[in-house]
């Protein structure tokens, strides 16, 4: 087969030319920007580098329509295409074919503008998800993502930082945008909820009371199991709902603590629904929580619209500002609790359910008791390996928290204020937990 021209230069051509690249480079700029469409143009035969419509290349793009704040959160400025913008998986074996040794030369100085900035930031994308995990564990603060194909919808695993990902994913296509966070199995996390429930057979419910009644439920049993005092501003609330189908996020950010894992964190949602049922006979609110998942049925609603099965191992959890493959509903912040004055950044960020705040120095419990199997076990831990979970860019410079917190060791907390404190001088302040490190490392 001849050479071919750059007018009939395909989506397998780019997608070959990526992957000559080390994976994480930077989309240059040469990529990105727009291009006169005239003798040179690039015909396309499934999708648009630049993100226009199959087969229309002067089609204007359409916007999605908001389903929680109209026209809120949908990034501006130029955008990035999903081939530009994943380069080409690990294990592919690389292809550079002659047509495109032109394009090659072109984008070549935008490519070593760029060097110094790549051996900053983490970018790797991979077709599975243990090669994705093999790779995060060589990586110091990086986190594992899944996306998917916009056309097929198949699933594909990045590793990156929180920042890296966000600086490139809010100048990406909203069209594009399906993408999900892994909640790694083992690392400390957020509660989270994820509801839902279609409108069409439970025309009677009213989503928000739904909700507000869950959070009451939830931040009474935060009270009782584990002492803490719960703020409605600690809720991030994300909404992709449509006519047919209500669906909603929840996640609950406590100041300075996060649940063990995901799985501690569903022990604890399984107490809160045991709660709603208990509670159902004595109080008809809550019969609104429950619906029915056929409308055919003459049953009365049975089922809580809370998702329960979003608490197993290395859950993918939709992002905010992301829709399904194949759908048009993204999620977005609803104008209730803790987004409603915040920018997107922000908000994104607060969505993340195993992005942890420098200062969590506490870990919630929730296990099933050995002694008797049907009953379960809140219990506390202190989070003595905080600094790795948490986001990297909120260390202050000298690598100690601003807020270190009360010592997990009281005993040993009054014993040195007694022989460290003078006449009416206390000793009290020394004995914060980083200054206790090295005593109690030194006597096991």
């Amino acid at each position: 087969m001849g050479s071919k021209s750059s007018t009939s230069t395909t989506m397998e051509d780019v997608d070959r030319l990526f992957e000559c690249f080390k994976c994480g480079i930077s989309p240059p700029q040469s990529a990105v920007r727009e291009r006169k469409r005239s003798k040179g143009k690039i015909k396309n035969k499934g999708i648009s580098i630049n993100g226009a419509s199959p087969g229309s290349a002067e089609q204007p793009k359409k916007k999605i329509a908001s389903n929680a704040v109209e026209g809120k959160n949908v990034s501006q400025g130029k955008q990035i295409s999903p081939v530009v913008f994943y380069g080409s998986p690990h294990g592919v074996p690389p292809k550079r074919p002659i047509s495109l040794l032109r394009l090659l030369r072109e984008i070549r100085i935008d490519l070593a503008e760029q060097k110094s900035h790549l051996s900053k930031e983490v970018w790797a994308t991979f077709p599975r998800q243990n090669e994705a995990m093999n790779f995060a564990k060589e990586h110091a603060d990086v986190r594992i993502f899944s996306y998917q194909d916009h056309h097929n919808g198949q699933r594909r695993f990045l590793v990156s930082t929180y920042r890296e990902f966000w600086r490139r994913y809010k100048n990406m296509d909203a069209k594009f945008r399906h993408h999900y966070e892994v909640i790694q199995e083992g690392l400390p996390c957020h509660l989270y909820f994820d509801l839902e429930f279609s409108r069409r057979d439970n025309a009677e419910r009213n989503g928000d009371e739904m909700v507000d009644l869950l959070i009451s439920v939830t931040l009474e049993a935060l009270f009782e199991k584990y002492s803490i005092q719960g703020n409605q501003d600690w809720i991030v609330e994300l909404d992709s709902s449509t006519a047919e189908k209500f669906s909603r996020h929840l996640i609950i950010r406590i100041p300075k603590t996060a649940f063990k894992d995901n799985t501690h964190a569903g022990a604890f949602v399984s107490e809160i629904c045991s709660r709603i049922l208990s509670t159902r006979g004595r109080d008809e609110r809550f019969e609104n929580m429950f619906i029915r998942k056929d409308s055919s049925s003459a049953e009365p609603p049975s089922q809580l619209f809370i998702d329960a099965a979003v608490y197993s191992r290395n859950r993918c959890f939709r992002l905010a500002l992301s829709s399904k493959a194949g759908k048009n509903s993204v999620l977005l912040p609803t104008e209730r609790f803790k987004c409603k004055d915040m920018c997107e950044e922000d908000m994104f960020m607060s969505s993340l359910i195993c992005s942890m705040d420098v200062d969590c120095n506490k870990l919630l419990v929730c296990k099933v008791d050995m002694e008797c199997m049907k009953t379960l076990q809140f219990d506390t831990e202190v989070n003595n390996d905080y600094r790795r979970h948490c986001t990297p860019k909120e260390f202050p410079l000298n690598g100690v928290p601003s807020d270190t917190g009360n010592s997990p060791f009281p005993a040993l907390d009054k014993f040195i204020e007694s022989i460290a404190s003078i006449g009416n001088i206390s000793g009290g302040t020394i004995f914060k937990i980083y200054f206790l490190r090295p005593l109690i490392s030194h006597f096991g």
